[in-house]
């Protein structure tokens, strides 16, 4: 199902960024799921995490891209930001990492 709901949000992704003359394309090696590309270069990586996915592997490997002075987009389930967002307070980058939100409603009649 997480897999299903990752292709989805990346579909909408490309959509958005496809517009700003940016690329998405899959990493080899996940997390981050994704990297951005402007003219074939790397400017940043997003990563979309579900709300089981919050680890400190990949708080790591945040950290990693970070130092390397990369930008980083976590996208997480709205219920989610706060929860990510004293994560990465307490882990000290909070201020290099932006957080973007996703949300699924369904309507009946």
């Amino acid at each position: 199902m997480e897999k299903y709901l990752k292709e989805l949000i990346i579909y909408h992704l490309k959509q958005k960024l496809g517009r700003l003359q940016q690329e998405l394309e899959y990493t080899q090696e996940p997390p981050p799921d994704l990297k951005i590309l402007s003219y074939s270069v790397i400017i940043g990586y997003i990563d979309i995490v579900t709300e089981k996915e919050i680890t400190s592997e990949r708080i790591t490997k945040w950290r990693q891209l970070i130092s390397e002075g990369y930008k980083l987009t976590i996208v997480v389930p709205k219920d989610e930001k706060l929860k990510i967002t004293e994560v990465l307070w307490k882990e000290g980058i909070t201020e290099k990492v932006s957080i973007g939100t996703y949300e699924i409603n369904l309507f009946l009649p």
